[in-house]
């Protein structure tokens, strides 16, 4: 079956956001309607999406999003209790095992997790991460380094299967780009806009039963 079609949040002089569905590329959601990307969110996570009609918008957002100018809140279901703290590490192309990971040299990645609602059966954490830099992967890499991987993670959970960690299955990657707030480079008017929480997240958060570790370790990112 095909994921739905991206819905229009917000479309006004030459800026445009759309909530992408959970399996299509940022880059098929916005050749789907014409437009060009300022910036991506991964396959498998779903959410807000910014997009411009034209190259000289895009790299203005562009400038915005480097600077801070963007502030963007990611809603996630990680396994295992997490309580509030800041992921701070540098991010690699190549950590030393194929993968992208923390190491020396790389660039250096911030995220502020908060607002964690922990399952009852500790099982799994319902949290808000706020991105101070937006790297490739930073979410899925950084909590998966802390011993949370998000649920549904096929790819960064070669350490938590090799400790013995059991994972929950899940049909897509628990991640949703949940909120975008900026100033309107043209307007000058605050703009914010939320995208509804998932229902798969949600159930999830609410606990669920693990059905042994995962055996797939790669696969589309």
């Amino acid at each position: 079956m095909s994921p739905p079609p991206a819905a229009v949040l917000f479309d006004e002089d030459r800026i445009v956001v759309i909530e992408k569905p959970s399996g299509v590329t940022s880059e098929q959601a916005a050749a789907a309607i014409g437009l060009r990307l300022v910036h991506r969110i991964d396959k498998g996570t779903s959410g807000l999406l910014m997009l411009a009609r034209d190259a000289r918008t895009v790299a203005r957002l562009q400038r915005m999003l480097r600077a801070g100018g963007v502030e963007r809140r990611y809603r996630f279901v990680a396994h295992g209790a997490v309580s509030p703290f800041v992921l701070d590490s540098e991010l690699v192309r190549d950590r030393g095992d194929g993968l992208r990971g923390s190491g020396v040299g790389g660039k250096r990645s911030i995220a502020e997790i908060l607002d964690c609602i922990v399952a009852p059966d500790q099982a799994t954490t319902l949290g808000v991460a706020r991105l101070i830099t937006g790297r490739t992967h930073q979410l899925r890499i950084q909590l998966a380094e802390a011993g949370h991987p998000i649920v549904g993670e096929r790819v960064y959970v070669r350490d938590a299967l090799r400790s013995g960690a059991r994972l929950l299955d899940a049909t897509r990657l628990m991640l949703h780009a949940e909120r975008l707030r900026f100033v309107h480079p043209g307007t000058k008017r605050a703009v914010e806009l939320c995208a509804a929480v998932p229902a798969a997240l949600t159930s999830v958060s609410r606990g669920g039963q693990p059905r042994g570790p995962s055996t797939r370790i790669s696969g589309s990112r």
